[in-house]
């Protein structure tokens, strides 16, 4: 049997992220996913993932400061530029108290805001026409993340710390001991002293002992052709949007990006509303009416979009119920990190959470403040 110091499962953003931490910290380290890498079965692929500093509570937002140093040395590490800022905007109604509580965790962190009224908005971003009563918070530090090709870097930076990648190999049992873990794969058994369990959607096959209370979402994420004007569109113009109720519809939940992916069509999506599925029953078809209905908010927000859709993908969310991560060690094998739960909002942590994964694994703690996230909350403990 081959072992190794460590052992990751999952290569996704968070498991990528984990097995560069371990392997730059002189771990012999083994990372193994079920699909080939890059695949468009879980949640770390795309050409496009928001980021932002921009939460509700300073908890998140001193996460994101710390994910931003991160993104920004694994840029130096590997000289690969992944994060584009074009700022992001945040829109509420006049009055309604969604922006407060972002704006007060921002200026309490120390990240820069800006409050805008409707005119402001429209005066500074052509290509948005929000309705006089709603308003916006600016956050200059905001941008855009390309998905799958920070996830191959991360890799790529893994392998070069002397990690072993494998993909295509599922793990078929894992053992947990008091000296360290076994895990059968489809293509043999290896052992190590250490395993991070960043699986995604299957978290719950892999750990079924936690009894998880995880449920999975299929999101569906639309490219829609702009009109003739397709410079207010451009990086350089048109900030990164969350819209968490805007005038005429009402909306909660869209979002969108300028022009990124596609050269005459942006991405946007709804983040709440996405059917629960059973993983062997998922499919990738278009739902049609859900995607009418973005389509449409996203026009009365952005009147420059023709409503033409272009292409569409789908992704996972694997959601816990109170949507924050699941990041801790195993109530009765600490020398196993569980880490997943991302919720639809993971992926702009991910190197940040990649690292602390490691911190809980060679040294049972870290400095980053991840109590929030521990599995007591479920009752596993």
């Amino acid at each position: 049997m081959e072992r190794y110091d460590a052992i990751v499962l999952g290569a996704g953003v968070i498991g990528s992220a984990a097995a560069y931490a371990l392997a730059a910290r002189g771990q012999r380290t083994l990372l193994c996913d079920r699909h080939a890498f890059g695949h468009d079965r879980g949640s770390s692929h795309g050409g496009s993932r928001i980021f932002r500093h921009a939460y509700e509570d300073a908890l998140h937002v001193r996460l994101a400061v710390a994910a931003d140093a991160a993104w920004t040395a694994l840029e130096a590490a590997t000289g690969e530029r992944l994060l584009q800022r074009t700022g992001g905007l945040d829109l509420g109604l006049v009055g309604g108290g969604e922006l407060d509580p972002i704006e007060a965790a921002l200026r309490a962190v120390g990240s820069d805001v800006e409050r805008l009224s409707a005119a402001e908005v429209r005066a500074r971003f052509p290509a948005f026409a929000p309705d006089d009563d709603v308003e916006a918070l600016y956050q200059p530090s905001a941008g855009i993340v390309p998905a799958s090709r920070a996830v191959a870097v991360l890799q790529r930076a893994a392998a070069a710390a002397g990690a072993e990648l494998r993909d295509r190999e599922r793990a078929t049992e894992v053992r947990l001991t008091a000296q360290g873990v076994e895990v059968d794969t489809e293509h043999g058994r290896v052992g190590a002293d250490r395993l991070v369990v960043a699986t995604g959607a299957w978290l719950g096959e892999v750990l079924p002992e936690l009894a998880l209370p995880l449920h999975v979402e299929r999101q569906q994420v639309l490219y829609v052709a702009v009109g003739a004007d397709a410079r207010a569109f451009a990086p350089e113009r048109m900030p990164l949007f969350i819209a968490r109720g805007t005038g005429r519809d009402r909306a909660g939940g869209i979002y969108g990006f300028p022009l990124y992916d596609a050269p005459n069509a942006i991405k946007i999506s709804d983040h709440q509303g996405a059917p629960r599925i059973r993983l062997d029953e998922r499919t990738d078809e278009l739902h049609e009416d859900r995607a009418a209905a973005t389509i449409a908010a996203a026009r009365r927000l952005l009147p420059g979009l023709t409503g033409r859709l272009t292409r569409y993908q789908t992704c996972l969310y694997t959601k816990t119920p109170d949507e924050r991560f699941v990041l801790d060690r195993h109530p009765e094998h600490p020398h196993v990190v569980v880490a997943g739960g991302g919720s639809g909002h993971a992926f702009k942590f991910g190197p940040l959470l990649g690292s602390i994964a490691a911190d809980l694994a060679l040294d049972g703690a870290t400095e980053h403040g991840i109590e929030p996230f521990a599995l007591a909350r479920f009752g596993a403990a």
